[in-house]
């Protein structure tokens, strides 16, 4: 028994140390005003060094569902994925007049980033016993955030200090998640595997994947909201300085990592409608800041952002490792990261003409972004999608 907890502990850490490159493409972000000025880049420009990664987290989850389900070892890949956050990360340390380099390194950023998020939640779905494995997903997102503040935080303090290239240094943190999950992550799992489920068993989609994929889809549209708009609405709207702006944002993850702690223990307590309290969280996060006017109500609006986006992606991952069997977990996983992947992308295609459209009334990004939230939130809560989902998996079982 000892032994089991021993095992138990020694791969959550190494999981969960995993789940911190969850946001190792943002790094840079603090650098993006620098870099523009460097390489006489516009803003759309200097922002592909975060929107391409985004394509190639798409590709990622893909590659390793499919990766996964063969004969490749789950350690082997995720140090795989962790080493091309390394390389793609300290490349442009030696690197760094070209901007084509920088690119190129982001998008291997990326690529190491989609497939450290898709392991995580494949590694906690065969290497812990279903009893840790909702509490264990819920807190990946915790440690995502986490890993968020150290990677902006950090990297924006090296830029401040030294130069933007001084930047790249945090990706040594990559190199201290490798060795971590190197000397916690076992070769081998001890968990038994379900008998119904073996491991050369066809792969099988069921409807339920594609239903949180959609949900995703939608949650990541939402999110992105606060990403692409909160700086610029605190400084057109005169609520604070362009440094208070910033805080904003590491508030947001702040709420993710707090609220990460208890995401398991939400998902127990609201087992049918979790995904609903997500997206009403979204719609009163954002009405708040868009109807409060002021810097406090901003910031309380990202902290509740943030605890949105942790219940959303603590749950999902929870909800597709139950709806399939073991051996379609990594290909589920793979496809809904691929589909949610998406709404991050076409947000602003979608939500800066609803604003447009809206704007002659008085409604702002923020509090059309809310309506839309509690819209969504009641179309989830009637479609019952969650209740069916967890009906149809213990039915299953």
């Amino acid at each position: 028994m000892a032994e089991e907890k021993s095992y138990i502990s020694k791969t959550r850490l190494g999981i969960l140390a995993v789940s911190c490159m969850g946001m190792a493409a943002l790094a840079i972000t603090p650098s993006y005003a620098a870099i523009a000025k460097y390489f006489s880049l516009n803003n759309t420009s200097v922002q592909m060094l975060t929107s391409l990664p985004n394509l190639f987290m798409m590709l990622a989850g893909l590659i390793v569902g499919k990766l996964t389900a063969s004969k490749i070892n789950l350690k082997t890949l995720t140090l795989t994925a962790i080493i091309l956050v390394v390389i793609g990360g300290l490349i442009p340390l030696a690197y760094h007049e070209s901007f084509v380099i920088l690119l190129l390194s982001s998008c291997l950023v990326g690529l190491g980033q989609g497939a450290c998020t898709n392991l995580s939640q494949v590694l906690i779905s065969q290497m812990l016993p279903v009893k840790e494995q909702e509490g264990t997903m819920g807190l990946t997102t915790t440690f995502t955030n986490i890993g968020g503040i150290i990677f902006i935080m950090g990297g924006g303090q090296l830029a401040a200090k030294i130069g933007w290239v001084n930047n790249y240094w945090i990706y040594l943190f990559s190199f201290l998640v490798l060795l971590t999950a190197i000397l916690l992550i076992p070769l081998h799992p001890q968990v038994e595997q379900d008998n119904n489920n073996k491991s050369n068993s066809q792969i099988k989609l069921n409807k339920y994947v594609f239903y949180c994929a959609a949900w995703g889809f939608l949650i990541m549209l939402l999110n992105n909201v606060l990403n692409n708009n909160i700086s610029l609405f605190v400084v057109q709207e005169k609520l604070g300085a362009t440094s208070q702006a910033a805080l904003t944002s590491t508030i947001s993850l702040i709420g993710g990592m707090l609220c990460g702690l208890i995401v398991g223990k939400i998902g127990s307590k609201f087992k049918y409608s979790s995904i609903a309290l997500a997206f009403l969280l979204y719609g009163i996060s954002y009405l708040i800041v868009g109807f409060g006017h002021t810097l406090f109500l901003a910031f309380l609006g990202s902290f509740f952002v943030g605890a949105a986006m942790s219940v959303a992606m603590g749950q999902f991952p929870y909800l597709i490792s139950i709806s399939v069997g073991k051996s379609s977990v990594s290909m589920a996983l793979g496809v809904y990261t691929a589909i949610y992947s998406v709404g991050g992308i076409v947000s602003p295609f979608v939500i800066n003409p609803l604003t447009e459209l809206f704007k002659r009334v008085g409604l702002n990004v923020f509090s059309i972004s809310g309506i839309l939230a509690l819209v969504i939130a009641i179309v989830c809560l009637l479609s019952q999608f969650q209740k069916r989902l967890v009906t149809a998996s213990v039915v299953q079982k």
